[in-house]
């Protein structure tokens, strides 16, 4: 899809939303559908009963944020660090737990039930996810290993979407840099039958010359409850963008023109398509059946045309994911058990063309069978879950001759959490996680080669946290320790992903609160400290790169009138080494504070808002790479965005 098609379509799609606005109100919702009810464990419970700490970011706090995509919503959460290369939040990292550069590979991202992790390098396309059909993002802390397997290290981001209701919504905004941006839906529901299709869309010339973003998706959702306790599901999602690479900038470039781009012609296009389907069957005998399966096709164009490099990568993956559960309830115990399996083939195929010509077809195989425990006193005041997995991927590249390497390991976890007092409880975890290579770890793009001595890595978890709640308030410290063996980075020396020949350790120390004083006093704060060290060798006691150690945030909340709504929210992000100076002997990534502020008006079936980010124009970047000359990128400067929602 070219500049043109998509600016068209943008265009279309702006259209089509002020068209569905002028709807008559005849069309409003007439029945309340409920919402889903799920957890970050897989199975119905309140996240208090986690063994691990869970932040949830709610349906409410979703919708006054205004944000345009997840990332926007996941920046300033306890525990997590984003970095964005594009400085308008396109290709964006997300480091849950301090991984720093390989951070994408050691957690796992779910939207309902569905693993949106990529098997190569790419990682996860946060903006395709539209923030109106999501109900709930629920974020794990350093737990998941059982259920999730494979890159379950940092943690769990589980992103749960809303249940098709009647009526529908269009909203539009636009701001600052040129963007505009459309999201529009329409549903039905008679009871027994959910039907949802929803359409965005949004553009922006970007912060910097040629960080231009476009995008266009299309989506739809269908649910029906049948008789005798069974249920089908369906889903899909086509999604295309057109990403411009600014690429990076040396410091005294950044002195003297942060919006620069030394890349003006570099570009990537993505198209990316999915279709999900479930059965389910839930009887009064407490027993559960659920079978769902999916297909998803990737296509990525990049043209690095400043290096004569011209790249497609092709995956397609086909997934099943079956599951038994059972639940009862003895008056003196509540169980819940869970066995299921994860089955997944990917096959592809890498071309690059320029200074690394590279062809090569590619199949992944990952097989992966689990069983889960949850036990829970009649009073609710103690829980007791653990499971384990076994899981085993075997990679196949074909360059003329086939190669093939497999991998098995096992993952368990075991945990608890138990009410000291009314008020007061108590969590403790220990863990085994694994991650497998990716793709594109095992095989060098640059040579064209397979490396098969790169080894999984496996790692020791230990996490412990106090919750203390009161009817308004809460706060939660926690601490958790992950002991890595064979931690995978990439080593810009031998232009090659290694292990790291010593153990590394990642500790993380967090403290969050919420506190609703009054309708005009509504305050979150936290607090994570996070030492991510090497225990041997060369690079013994050296800080783990791009692992900030300090990180905070506040936010304030006012409803004035019931009407109108202000928030306030500020983030600090310390400093940290450069990706790729695992010495620690090049000047560090310097740390930032930024405030974001939003002017929220309800009216009936009508809300207005404005949005205003980075708000001081504070000039920083979320990442920079060590080199002979280091190279950073930098983040967009101030942004006003302003739009209205209208649902009928």
């Amino acid at each position: 899809m070219n500049n043109n098609m998509i600016r068209y379509g943008v265009r279309g799609l702006l259209a089509l939303g002020w068209g569905l606005a002028a709807m008559p109100a005849a069309m409003a919702a007439t029945s309340d559908l409920g919402v889903i009810n799920v957890t970050a464990e897989g199975q119905a419970a309140s996240s208090a009963q986690a063994s691990v700490p869970v932040t949830v970011i709610s349906r409410q706090a979703i919708a006054a944020s205004h944000a345009e995509n997840v990332v926007d919503l996941l920046n300033g959460q306890a525990g997590i660090v984003v970095r964005d290369t594009s400085g308008v939040g396109a290709k964006s990292s997300v480091d849950l737990g301090g991984f720093g550069e390989s951070a994408p590979a050691n957690s796992v991202v779910l939207i309902d039930g569905r693993r949106v992790n990529s098997p190569d390098l790419s990682g996860v396309d946060w903006t395709q996810i539209p923030l109106d059909q999501i109900e709930r993002i629920e974020i794990v802390h350093g737990g998941g290993a059982s259920l999730y397997g494979n890159g379950a290290v940092g943690g769990v981001i589980n992103i749960i979407t809303r249940i098709p209701e009647a009526g529908g919504h269009v909203s539009v905004r636009g701001g600052s840099f040129g963007g505009s941006g459309v999201e529009a839906s329409i549903g039905s529901g008679s009871g027994s039958t959910r039907l949802e299709a929803n359409v965005s869309g949004f553009h922006t010339d970007g912060y910097r010359v040629n960080s231009r973003f476009e995008r266009v998706d299309g989506g739809m959702r269908a649910e029906a409850d049948l008789p005798a306790g069974f249920s089908l599901r369906l889903s899909g999602n086509e999604h295309h963008d057109q990403a411009g690479l600014p690429g990076s900038l040396t410091a005294a470039q950044v002195a003297a023109d942060r919006r620069q781009s030394l890349t003006p012609r570099d570009f990537s296009r993505t198209d990316d398509g999915f279709l999900d389907a479930g059965l389910g069957w839930h009887g009064d005998s407490g027993f559960g059946v659920d079978i769902d399966g999916g297909v998803r096709r990737r296509q990525v164009h990049s043209e690095y045309l400043t290096y004569n490099s011209i790249g497609d990568v092709v995956i397609d993956t086909r997934s099943l994911r079956p599951k038994l559960s059972y639940e009862t309830d003895s008056g003196i115990i509540h169980i819940r058990a869970l066995v299921g399996a994860d089955l997944a083939t990917s096959t592809g195929n890498w071309t690059y063309s320029g200074a690394f010509p590279t062809a090569a077809d590619f199949d992944r195989l990952r097989q992966a069978y689990y069983g889960h425990l949850h036990l829970q006193g009649a009073d609710r005041r103690w829980n007791l879950s653990g499971g384990m997995r076994t899981e085993r991927i075997r990679d196949r590249f074909m360059m003329g001759a086939a190669s093939a390497i497999s991998n098995r390991k096992g993952a368990w976890d075991i945990g608890g959490s138990l009410a000291l007092t009314d008020h007061l409880l108590a969590r403790l975890n220990m863990a085994q996680s694994l991650r497998f290579p990716l793709l594109d770890e095992r095989f060098s793009l640059f040579s064209g080669t397979l490396d098969p001595t790169l080894r999984p890595q496996t790692g020791h978890h230990v996490g412990a946290s106090l919750r203390y709640a009161l009817d308004r308030a809460w706060i939660e410290a926690s601490f958790s320790r992950a002991d890595l063996s064979d931690e995978i980075y990439y080593n810009p020396a031998t232009f090659a992903n290694e292990n790291y020949a010593d153990r590394t350790r990642h500790d993380v120390w967090m403290l969050v609160g919420h506190w609703r004083a009054s309708e005009l006093l509504q305050w979150t704060a936290s607090y994570t400290h996070t030492v991510a060290k090497f225990r041997g060798g060369n690079y013994g006691g050296h800080w783990i790169p791009a692992v900030p150690q300090q990180q905070a945030a506040i936010g304030w909340t006012a409803d004035w009138t019931g009407h109108l709504g202000t928030t306030l929210n500020l983030r600090y992000v310390g400093d940290s080494y450069l990706i790729s100076d695992q010495a620690n002997t090049h000047a560090k990534l310097p740390g930032y504070a930024v405030a974001d502020a939003v002017l929220n008006y309800r009216w009936q079936r009508v809300r207005m808002f404005a949005r205003v980010d980075n708000l001081t124009n504070r000039k920083y970047s979320t990442y920079g790479v060590a080199g002979g000359t280091d190279a950073y990128y930098p983040a967009a400067g101030i942004a006003v965005s302003a739009g209205a929602d209208v649902r009928f």
